[in-house]
């Protein structure tokens, strides 16, 4: 039995909505856990990297290294991005136990990873980056 063409098309018109949608939903911001590592006092050291947006396009995050062996949380908070309309390049403050400082990221284009770079108050950038992950940050 031969599909007719009407419905092959039709068929094919839906597939592609429904992938355009499912793309819609994870490409149009960061959202989920990074896995991924930072530098932190001369280290290369792994880290969790959360981001959620808010309804209004915010994006606010937390994250955890690990600094000889000890746990390090901190939080994220948008303070903007580039300017050049597609949200790919962000900028956050971050906080944790060793002070604040900026934090400058660009995503790939479906949000699936990040190359980031961090300081404090003007000092050197040092690498951050994440890919998604399915863990969670407790």
């Amino acid at each position: 039995m031969t599909a007719s063409p009407s419905f092959t098309a039709a068929l094919l018109l839906a597939a592609a909505s429904a992938s355009a949608a499912m793309a819609g939903e994870t490409s149009t911001a960061p959202s989920g856990t990074y896995c991924g590592q930072l530098s932190s006092a001369g280290v290369l050291s792994d880290a969790e990297t959360h981001f959620e947006t808010s309804a209004d396009g915010t994006v606010v995050g937390k994250y955890v290294f690990s600094d000889q062996g000890q746990s390090v949380d901190g939080e994220l908070a948008e303070t903007g991005d580039d300017g050049d309309g597609s949200d790919l390049t962000r900028s956050f403050m971050w906080r944790d136990k060793y002070g604040y400082g900026q934090l400058i990221v660009t995503f790939t284009p479906d949000f699936s990873e990040f190359d980031g770079k961090w300081n404090a108050g003007g000092s050197e950038f040092l690498p951050w980056n994440g890919r998604r992950c399915h863990q969670t940050i407790s």
